[in-house]
């Protein structure tokens, strides 16, 4: 550190070893605690499908994709639904066709007691291009 005042190697020669040494533990590794994983929110029991790709990117526009005015919205009698409704979790076979518009993912499930697929915002995220 030749040229380096001495008022300056007093700062940077503590903050060089503790930057090799790095944290100073204060127990024994036994003592400490592994970090719990972060909880996973619970999936809902439903999930929101309708019998066309395009009515869903309706319904989802028109009601800004909140799952409240969604939810009020289907509960409406006299409102336009669609062709969309809630469709229970375990009614659902799995994934039958998968597509990709605007970088919003879309899978078309399979659904119990019907041959057509329903079309839901999928719960994978799209990749990257």
């Amino acid at each position: 550190m030749a040229g380096v005042p001495a008022r300056t190697r007093l700062v940077l020669v503590p903050l060089a070893v503790a930057l090799l040494v790095g944290p100073v533990s204060s127990g024994p590794a036994s003592a400490q605690k592994p970090k719990a994983a972060p909880a996973k929110p619970a999936l809902p029991a439903k999930v929101l499908t309708c019998g066309s790709l395009a009515n869903l990117r309706i319904l989802l526009a028109e009601t800004a994709g909140d799952p409240a005015a969604i939810k009020a919205r289907l509960a409406d009698p006299k409102a336009d639904h669609l062709g969309c409704a809630q469709v229970g979790r375990d009614r659902i076979e799995g994934n039958a066709e998968r597509v990709v518009i605007g970088g919003t993912a879309y899978d078309c499930l399979a659904v119990k007691e019907t041959r057509l697929c329903r079309w839901a915002l999928s719960g994978v995220p799209a990749e990257a291009p």
